[in-house]
């Protein structure tokens, strides 16, 4: 009895994956296996095709994307007029909320009349930001902490849509235990180099603790502290400007009866630093942010815009200074006669 060549046929397949000479199925998902465009065709070798293309060795290397060191920030300083922000606070005030909360509020387009225009840190802003998102899947944004190490710097570049000038800044990013050690070994201060270089300093006021009567004591004196181991360590310059912060701004307004009571605490603290540090910075202002509101008490990025223009502001260390006159008299006595012009008696 002759045998039908067409049942003697193997099951073949051109996709590597597929298993429809097992299983009857087709991984591309056809019905009819016969109209699948690659049924009854003899598979693809990977490991030939792989091999017979050649890797060019040629290529675009591109930048990184991470946060600056201290020399690339220098070289950015040497090619564009560039304000630096340094933010100091201790674990947990709030520093990398409010940097990642920052970038994260030009997602939704300009924030006030100031658009984003680019950055040379974009992957280390998103690292940052993630934890924050709903994307992350975290019951509530979660901002990773800061290690001690070598200072870093975000970039970002941007535009005044009013004026159509664009404004470049570098926010410093270090431990804030890095700082707080000053207090105890003031010229450690020295080898802090954003701190001299800083055109504006931005002190952060922990929020949350002013609620708690056993901290907001010492949230105050280390800010005193802090500021007067700077002031010794010879790193405050006079053309700079001091930006107090009061953080968790959502804590506060959340917090029922305590909310009048720290605010009026905060308000305290501002006008002690003004008083004992006002002739050492070209200006001193306070301002309240959520960064990141972990409640419902405000609303995301709140007080962000007044400080960002704070710290937009043209640096003033560029400002011309008026030289006061020196008249050098001659050192002959005859040199310093002054005669009467022609024509008088």
């Amino acid at each position: 009895m002759a045998t039908n060549e067409k049942d003697l046929s193997p099951i073949r397949c051109a996709n590597p994956d597929c298993r429809v000479a097992t299983d009857g199925k087709c991984v591309e998902g056809f019905p009819e296996l016969a109209t699948c465009p690659q049924y009854g065709k003899d598979p693809i070798d990977k490991l030939s095709v792989e091999s017979s293309v050649e890797v060019s060795k040629d290529g675009l290397s591109l930048p990184l994307s991470t946060t600056l060191d201290v020399r690339e920030a220098n070289e950015l300083f040497a090619d564009r007029l560039t304000n630096l922000i340094a933010i100091i606070g201790p674990h947990e005030a709030g520093k990398t909320s409010l940097i990642a909360g920052l970038y994260d509020l030009f997602q939704g387009g300009p924030v006030g009349d100031i658009a984003f225009a680019t950055s040379n840190t974009l992957h280390s802003f998103e690292q940052i930001c993630h934890d924050s998102r709903a994307a992350s899947r975290r019951k509530t944004p979660h901002i990773e902490r800061t290690n001690r190490g070598e200072v870093r710097f975000y970039h970002l570049e941007l535009v005044d849509q009013l004026a159509g000038a664009r404004a470049v800044m570098l926010l410093a990013d270090r431990a804030g235990e890095e700082y707080s050690d000053t207090r105890e070994d003031p010229d450690s201060a020295v080898g802090l180099p954003e701190l001299s270089r800083a055109d504006t300093i931005t002190m952060l006021v922990d929020g949350a603790k002013l609620l708690d009567s056993g901290h907001r004591h010492n949230v105050r004196s280390e800010v005193r502290l802090t500021l007067q181991a700077f002031l010794d360590a010879g790193v405050i310059r006079p053309w700079q400007r001091l930006a107090v912060v009061l953080t968790k701004i959502d804590a506060i307004h959340s917090s029922g009866n305590g909310r009048a009571q720290a605010l009026e605490y905060f308000a305290s603290i501002v006008q002690a630093v003004t008083e004992n540090f006002g002739g050492y910075f070209a200006n001193i202002s306070s301002f309240q942010v959520a960064a990141s509101p972990a409640s419902g008490g405000a609303k995301r990025g709140e007080g962000l815009l007044e400080l960002l223009k704070f710290w937009l502001a043209p640096g003033l260390r560029y400002e011309p200074k008026e030289v006061r006159r020196i008249d050098i008299l001659p050192s002959r006595a005859f040199g310093r006669l002054q005669f009467a012009s022609a024509g008088t008696n």
